[in-house]
């Protein structure tokens, strides 16, 4: 028996030394860090664990975690936040490596702890489905599936004729599958089975019917309902709006959510109320980015979220700093605002703001002016490229209604080196293009711009501006055809983009043009030329934010996210048809939404349809 557990703490102990090889660790004999649980080893997949880093030493510290299951690689969960104690939830049992580290803001040491987590299976014999701490999500869990099989939960609610599905994950045939599932109606019945798919992605299995029963949404919910309901040029395939609502109030607050086409919600992000989070971007797989606050200032964290609401990973503008100094950037990275997405290569880009004194450049003397960053960050949210804009656009051209911004107002981030700055850019969406490039919007521009990414070896240049005064020539019979202060641009094929218009520029040169539209616009390269396929008016005038976007039949859909009744604001999410532009489907939200997304479901990209239908768990129970 010794000498089996000598050769257990053996191979133990060489693990853990592979695994910390990863990272150079600094430690001095006069620090001392600490990483404690508030659970014992041994908890159940999908506990939430709170661990609390301390340092016995008065100098200020920054924290990272980062966990990896034996044999696997480490990966960062927190990258250096001012926050000391960080909650850590896993949906894969097994033996885990926990490591905390604290880097001195004075000196740069880093010291690193480490310590064995052991997170048990829930079914290791037949399937579970359990509550989490969010009403509208469950938990299934699985016994394991052979190496290189797959597996995925098939999911409908009780007395209905349409199924969902999970994405599918991989088997590994050692540990239990573990899934969560979400986009229940509250209160709902809801039938689920798990299929397991062989290597050449055929169904082999599928497991016994469980049911749950969807709790109750825990906050206030806005009206929310259709003032044109779906028809038969309605794509009811997108069957979810997923909304990032803004201007939360004490009776209403801010929280993203997700409703059906009816208006009923069927999701909802409950934590960091106090801070009023931003949902950017949903992530194809059930994730979903966001930005949230510290203090008083606004968008400090940018973070990843599954459908429980759990951090998947995060990262703080004193990371990106950090991070940007060590590629030569001596401007500093502000916050997070506006937009993060993932990217096709698996990566993460978002914006973040930048401030900077210039001299007889936007006004005589000193001025201060805003302008903006792009981060590329890889799977453990760690930088790999960054662009400025004042670096690549040119300073001299204000921003075309003179905007300016004070220190966290309206729309404005906070501000560092004075109290009013010019608001250059306000760029407002990052996006890939079709060739492996980005595309910026910049709403006080009038411009969207495409700058050379070439998947990380661009050099950032700017290859075209599409916009009034751009480098395209738009050919369409409206006097007044190009979208000005505009939002969200997306390519949607090859040589197409989506767009919404809010239309300001134009508002203010002629107060009857107070309208905006959803616009798709077709660009050939080739000769610089664009066309309008659809340049639809949306019935009212939104003046800030909105989104636009294809959904899986072909039609468009365009969140008109500010629009104003007296001295309260309210959204519309609206569908228009392909050939006429006619809004077909709408739903009035009573709260103002940065941008709404039609779904299938909370797992697949935005207007696409899954690449296979899921089975109907009822028709399972009846064979």
């Amino acid at each position: 028996m010794r000498k089996i557990l000598f050769v257990l703490l053996a191979t133990f102990t060489l693990f853990v030394s592979s695994a910390f090889a990863q990272e150079t660790v600094t430690t001095a004999p006069d620090v001392v860090v600490t990483l404690t649980p508030d659970l014992p080893s041994g908890q159940l997949v999908g506990t939430r664990i709170n661990w609390t880093i301390s340092v016995d030493n008065a100098d200020p510290h920054l924290y990272r975690l980062a966990a990896g299951r034996q044999g696997e690689p480490l990966r960062v969960i927190y990258d250096y936040t001012p926050d000391n104690v960080l909650e850590w939830v896993t949906l894969d049992d097994g033996l885990y490596i926990v490591q905390g580290s604290a880097k001195n803001q004075n000196t740069g040491q880093v010291t690193t702890v480490a310590q064995v987590f052991l997170i048990t299976p829930r079914a290791p014999l037949t399937p579970v489905v359990s509550f989490t701490p969010n009403a509208l999500v469950a938990m299934y869990s699985a016994p394991k599936c052979p190496a290189g099989y797959t597996m995925r939960v098939a999911f409908i609610e009780f007395q209905t004729t349409r199924p969902s599905a999970t994405t599918r994950k991989a088997c590994d045939g050692a540990h239990t599958m573990n899934f969560y599932v979400g986009g229940m109606r509250q209160g709902a019945l809801y039938f689920m089975v798990h299929q397991i798919f062989n290597q050449q992605g055929d169904p082999i299995a599928t497991g016994p019917v469980k049911y749950f029963i969807a709790g109750t949404v825990p906050l206030p919910i806005p009206f929310t309902g259709p003032e044109i309901a779906p028809g038969v040029e309605t794509s009811v395939a997108d069957r979810i709006v997923l909304m990032s609502p803004i201007q939360g109030t004490e009776e209403y607050p801010q929280y993203p959510r997700a409703h059906d086409l009816t208006g009923r919600i069927v999701w909802y992000y409950d934590r960091d109320m106090d801070v009023n989070p931003s949902l950017y971007q949903p992530v194809p797989g059930g994730t979903f980015l966001l930005a949230v606050g510290r203090g008083e200032l606004e968008g400090q964290i940018l973070r990843e979220i599954d459908l429980a609401g759990n951090v998947v990973r995060e990262t703080t503008v004193e990371s990106i700093n950090d991070q940007l100094e060590a590629m030569g950037y001596t401007d500093a990275f502000t916050s997070f605002h506006h937009e993060a997405r993932k990217l096709p290569n698996g990566h993460y880009t978002a914006l973040g703001s930048v401030e900077k004194i210039l001299v007889d450049v936007q006004g005589p003397g000193p001025v201060d002016v805003l302008g903006d960053y792009i981060v590329v960050l890889d799977e453990d949210f760690q930088l790999v490229w960054a662009w400025s804009g004042f670096d690549h656009l040119d300073p001299y051209r204000i921003a075309i209604m003179g905007e300016t911004c004070v220190h966290q107002g309206p729309g404005c981030p906070p501000l560092f080196l004075g109290e009013i700055a010019n608001d250059w850019m306000h760029s407002n969406a990052i996006s890939p293009t079709p060739d492996g490039d980005l595309l910026l919007s910049m709403r006080h521009q009038d411009w969207v711009v495409k700058v050379n990414y070439d998947n990380g070896a661009g050099d950032g240049s700017v290859v075209w501006r599409l916009g009034p005064d751009g480098d395209f020539t738009l050919n369409d019979a409206d006097p007044y055809p190009w979208f000005t202060h505009q939002h969200d641009p997306n390519f949607v094929s090859l040589n197409q983009l989506t767009i919404y218009d809010n239309g300001n520029t134009r508002c203010v040169a002629n107060p009857e043009l107070c309208y905006s539209r959803g616009q798709v616009y077709q660009l050939d390269t080739n000769t610089m030329t664009a066309s309008l396929v659809v340049n639809a008016n949306l019935g009212l005038y939104a003046f800030a934010v909105g989104s636009a976007q294809k959904v899986s039949n072909g039609n468009y859909a365009f969140d008109s996210g500010i629009a104003p009744a007296g001295e309260e604001f309210y959204s519309r999410h609206a569908e228009v048809t392909t050939a006429t532009g006619a809004i077909n489907y709408q739903l009035f939200t009573n709260q103002g939404a940065y941008r709404s997304f039609r779904m299938v479901d909370l797992y697949t990209k935005p207007g696409v349809l899954p690449t296979m239908a899921p089975v109907n768990p009822l028709e399972v129970a009846d064979q």
